[in-house]
């Protein structure tokens, strides 16, 4: 009989650990056939994975192109080609038609949103198209064969009209109340909507995990709580086992309520993946008035 109770004890210990293990798996394993060396950012930014805001007018439109070469600077001229592709593509031009591309520079330098123009002599006639380089984001990748080449990611606004309005971007990594009130409400989430699907998925994971040792130890100390009172003469022993699994219940509940303040201090302070925000063109407008006295008065409005 009291071999029976130790293997029962065991094989609850061992359901909950196997449990715990299954439920709190962070991540697929996953089979990779390339490996990065080095990154621009920590993160890939948000508008890599298309959450770039919409437009603010019909004058351009947004475009992402990809280029890789074995140093960063030909990477970069290769996504500049591969935009030249996508506009002769769109804008229905020979792909024997060749570009002249220029770009603006302040005092000799890149500015840190480029204008390109590019230019294209179609029987006599020229066609030009303006683009805006909004922000780039690399990586230095390793393939199976060891060969190692940068890959070059750019986001770029293309015009669709004459004299296109580009919107002005600004880019954060900071996300202030939107991540801490989603992992307020469940843990993890406030990661996962910052980019950080890593973290955010282990502190998902973790927090079921240790729920479901909660709910399991708490239901084997009843269980014994029960035995206790059927069988008597079992009494310490019962009593011993039930105190074990409140121990462990008590540790799940600890291990959880140190986890859900993790999350909200990490989803509240910790940097996500870098977004945009499309700030409003700034005007001046000058409105004269007459009052009831002799003289004017100016209104500006910005």
């Amino acid at each position: 009989m009291g071999l029976m109770k130790m293997i029962s004890f065991k094989g609850g210990c061992r359901i909950l650990f196997i449990t715990l293990i299954v439920v709190g798996a962070c991540a697929p394993l996953r089979v990779c056939a390339q490996r990065v060396l080095e990154r621009s950012e920590k993160l890939r930014p948000a508008w890599l994975a298309n959450k770039t805001s919409k437009p603010g007018n019909a004058t351009f439109h947004y475009q992402i192109t990809e280029g890789e070469h074995h140093n960063l600077q030909d990477a970069r001229h290769s996504c500049l080609l591969n935009l030249s592709t996508y506009i002769k593509r769109t804008h229905r031009i020979s792909e024997q038609a060749v570009a002249q591309i220029g770009f603006e520079q302040e005092n000799g330098k890149s500015s840190e949103s480029e204008n390109y123009q590019f230019s294209y002599d179609i029987q006599g006639e020229r066609v030009t198209v303006v683009s805006c380089k909004y922000d780039e984001y690399w990586e230095y990748v390793v393939y199976p064969n060891g060969e190692r080449v940068y890959r070059c990611y750019t986001l770029y606004g293309v015009a669709d009209k004459a004299n296109p309005d580009f919107d002005r971007l600004s880019f954060s990594r900071k996300y202030g109340m939107r991540g801490f009130a989603r992992s307020l409400i469940v843990p993890g989430w406030g990661q996962l909507y910052k980019g950080n699907t890593v973290k955010g998925a282990c502190i998902l994971g973790g927090e079921v995990a240790l729920v479901t040792g909660i709910v399991i130890a708490e239901n084997l100390r009843s269980s014994y709580v029960k035995k206790m009172r059927e069988q008597p003469q079992h009494l310490k022993t019962y009593n011993t086992k039930a105190d074990n699994w409140e121990n462990v219940r008590n540790v799940c509940i600890g291990g959880a309520a140190a986890l859900y303040v993790y999350n909200l201090i990490d989803a509240l302070v910790a940097n996500g993946r870098k977004r945009s925000t499309t700030h409003k063109a700034v005007s001046l407008a000058v409105y004269p008035s007459a009052g009831d006295c002799n003289g004017m008065s100016l209104a500006f409005r910005f």
